[in-house]
């Protein structure tokens, strides 16, 4: 989610469910360590996106600890941090980050052991079922060693990208093997999809990534089905454009209006792509859209 979870983006969603756990986009070590301006904007927040972890990604044991001193001695109010042991993308795992560190499970627990030491918040891991092989059984058992408080868990292995099915099936028997909670994430575009992969896993919470972008509802309708109470998963479209427009607002005022319009041509079509007849708008709203303007334009124009 890197490019997406903003502090507006954290604060937009949060509204929709504020009982749920909010992450930052990547923090680098190295952007830490050397008092980066652009890293240090992306730990921005003023309490509302709460309960928060602070996402952090590194390929070094020594900068990864030497990153977390410098969180600890940041004026920030956050509840927990959160390594980065998932990432699969080619410039991350070239700098052996991300979920290069499934590879080796002695550096994984001599890594892990230490960052849990060394932060003044709990720590929890964001992991996938293996890098090139499936060894998930082996690294959640690593993890909880280490005192790792919470595994979140990308149901693809490394080599998997973002392509394919996630395979919860090799999630089904984590609750006998930890007696730490974890989360499970992959392909979470709908309330069917949140149930399912729930209950054949039993894990203790859900992660909403590239699902929930463009349908903030989910969010709120993932709570309610686990309430037992009724949902609405049909997306209306005055609907949608009032939350792009309250989105867009506060990425606005905490970016500027020329790059928070750039971010927003990634995202702001994906409001509208279950609504027929919406690909010039769509397209629109991702090549021609270069001011506020333009996008309420757009928006007034789409009935």
């Amino acid at each position: 989610m890197a490019g997406i979870t903003s502090f507006s983006y954290r604060k937009f969603m949060h509204e929709f469910n504020p009982n749920a756990l909010t992450f930052t986009e990547m923090i680098s070590d190295f952007g830490l360590i050397y008092d980066n301006e652009k890293t240090l904007n992306l730990l921005k927040s003023d309490g509302s996106d709460k309960p928060l972890a602070i996402q952090l990604f590194g390929g070094s044991k020594e900068t990864i600890i030497k990153a977390i001193n410098v969180i600890n001695n940041l004026n920030i109010d956050f509840d927990f941090l959160d390594l980065n042991l998932a990432c699969p993308m080619p410039k991350i795992i070239k700098n052996k980050a991300g979920s290069f560190w499934l590879k080796d499970q002695e550096k994984l627990y001599d890594l892990m052991k230490d960052v849990v030491l060394t932060s003044k918040k709990p720590v929890t891991a964001k992991v996938r079922i293996g890098y090139d092989e499936i060894n998930i059984n082996e690294t959640v058992k690593t993890l909880e060693k280490a005192g790792v408080s919470f595994i979140s868990i990308h149901a693809r292995t490394r080599d998997q990208l973002y392509y394919g099915k996630p395979n919860f099936e090799v999630l089904k028997d984590i609750k006998k093997i930890i007696s730490i909670p974890f989360g499970i994430s992959g392909d979470i575009y709908t309330v069917s999809d949140a149930l399912n992969a729930l209950n054949l896993t039993k894990a203790d919470a859900i992660l909403v990534a590239r699902g929930g972008v463009g349908n903030p509802k989910l969010f709120k309708n993932i709570d309610l089905a686990l309430n037992n109470l009724p949902y609405d998963e049909t997306l209306n479209l005055s609907e949608q454009k009032e939350y792009l427009l309250r989105f867009s607002g506060l990425l606005i005022e905490e970016l500027g209006e020329k790059r928070a319009i750039s971010i927003l041509r990634g995202i702001a079509p994906k409001f509208f792509l279950s609504f027929p007849n919406s690909k010039k708008y769509r397209s629109l709203l991702a090549q021609k859209m270069s001011s506020k303007e333009d996008l309420i334009n757009i928006l007034n124009d789409f009935n």
